[in-house]
């Protein structure tokens, strides 16, 4: 890779321009104490996805409410209440909104266990979202103030880490937990009742949220760094920060319509398609739980974690040889490699190969959220960037997370083989939306060179419209 200057940028040290960073030790425990969080609330979202089939058999679903329960009953309420903590990350203490997400996730998880219909699964699904919408504006917000630019991509992967492991433990232990509640067959708990296996599982899964949630107060709050005067003044009205958001937003009109609009596409095609590797291997392979999740679980995480070091090894690199697009420019190009591995895996007739060229497709764009968020809190003001982090959450969430979740299922009604229609709605997925999304990417880089050109020194980038 050749040194690369963009004219619109001015070269300088970034690490003089930003004080007060806490020590080395300090940062790096506090992410991986988030990432800790982060892996629990994948595990708690992603475990329903090995037990589709027994769910649907004893509440009576079809695979488009099912989808609807693994997208938009979470995505709505994860959006709504993402306004709320996205509002309160800028001017709380991010520690204790954390602290109160993960209480509420973790109480929302049992209560899945506790459903005895679709609409009693709908609201706990519900209540999983509320409780996570705290975690990312609060925890994105606090590593941007951990870490200095040329660091904080890889730091942000590394925070990414703990949903990687989230999704292939949901893999690997659900499998297990499911195979071995099977074994016990129903249980019958004092008040409760009579409690199948899929509900067994989801009891396992959540109870240890309760205790875990206290990790936040193991670290303290770092100080919020580049904040203006009038920033402090105004803190602590929610109108005021999205009112100035929006401001921000209509002065770098082009980065946020390729940033939100890129990356939420590619976080439709990964949601959408991830719930529905499970149940595609055990239809077209004839693969048992317990299978699926051991070796699906084995290479979603092996894939995951390699891919997201890897990414954010790279990433900062490219950032400190002059690349300020490092994040769109290397996801654009990761977008353009996964599509067609993606398709040959999905059509393979070979779970082996699935394996593989998933594993692969899943390495290239696991580095999705750390590229994003990165990027984003790197051009947003720090006063705005839990606004910020929350609305591109929204936009994700509603426009990808819920749509994509549906649109594997509705594409696979196109094909008349059931026990292949879901690879194919998938491959169908993957071919459309990834190319998509990487012209975004590559549309995206200018304009985010430009926007960070104002962010470099963080009192320059403060809103103040009084």
């Amino acid at each position: 890779m050749t040194q690369h200057q963009p004219h619109d940028v001015p070269d300088q040290d970034l690490t003089v321009t930003y004080a007060s960073y806490p020590p080395p030790s300090v940062a790096w425990y506090a992410t991986i104490m988030m990432a800790v969080l982060y892996w629990l609330a994948l595990l708690d979202r992603f475990i329903i996805s090995l037990m589709i089939d027994p769910i649907k058999a004893d509440l009576g679903l079809t695979d488009v409410q099912f989808g609807l329960l693994q997208g938009i009953a979470f995505i709505l309420s994860f959006t709504f209440f993402g306004f709320i903590f996205g509002a309160f990350a800028d001017w709380k203490d991010r520690r204790r909104l954390i602290f109160i997400g993960v209480s509420v996730w973790s109480l929302a998880t049992i209560a899945c266990g506790l459903a005895q219909n679709f609409w009693q699964l709908l609201s706990a699904r519900a209540g999983l979202g509320a409780g996570e919408a705290s975690l990312n504006p609060s925890a994105t917000s606090m590593i941007s103030d951990l870490f200095p630019p040329q660091r904080l991509t890889f730091a942000m992967s590394v925070y990414a880490v703990g949903a990687t492991i989230g999704g292939g433990t949901a893999l690997i232990l659900g499998g297990y937990i499911v195979s071995w509640a099977s074994g016990l067959g129903d249980v019958v708990f004092p008040v409760i009742g009579s409690i199948a296996p899929w509900q067994m599982t989801f009891f396992i899964v959540g109870a240890p949220g309760i205790l875990l949630a206290s990790l936040v107060f193991t670290f303290p709050e770092p100080v919020r760094l580049g904040r203006s005067a009038t920033a402090l003044k105004r803190s602590g009205n929610g109108l005021n920060t999205y009112r100035d958001l929006l401001t921000f937003i209509r002065g770098h009109l082009r980065f946020f319509l390729a940033h939100y609009g890129g990356f939420t596409i590619a976080a439709g095609l990964v949601s959408g398609c991830v719930g529905w590797y499970p149940v595609h291997m055990m239809r077209a392979y004839d693969w048992t739980e317990s299978q699926v999740g051991m070796y699906l679980g084995l290479t979603i995480l092996s894939a995951g974690i390699a891919g997201k070091f890897v990414g954010g090894l790279s990433v900062d690199a490219m950032y400190r040889k002059g690349y300020r697009d490092a994040q769109l420019r290397w996801f654009g190009a990761c977008l353009f490699l996964a599509a067609p591995m993606g398709v040959f895996g999905a059509t393979s007739d070979s779970p082996w190969l699935f394996l593989i060229l998933i594993g692969l497709f899943t390495a290239l764009l696991t580095s999705l959220h750390a590229c994003a968020m990165s990027s984003l809190n790197m051009v947003t003001p720090n006063q705005l960037r839990g606004a910020g982090v929350a609305t591109w959450s929204t936009i994700s969430g509603l426009a990808g997370g819920s749509i994509g979740a549906v649109l594997v299922p509705v594409f696979s009604q196109w094909f008349s083989d059931p026990t292949t229609a879901i690879g194919y709605g998938m491959a169908t997925f993957m071919a459309t939306a990834a190319p998509i999304a990487g012209v975004a990417m590559f549309v995206g880089m200018k304009p985010m060179r430009r926007a960070l050109g104002s962010a470099l020194y963080p009192e320059a980038n403060a809103v103040d419209n009084s």
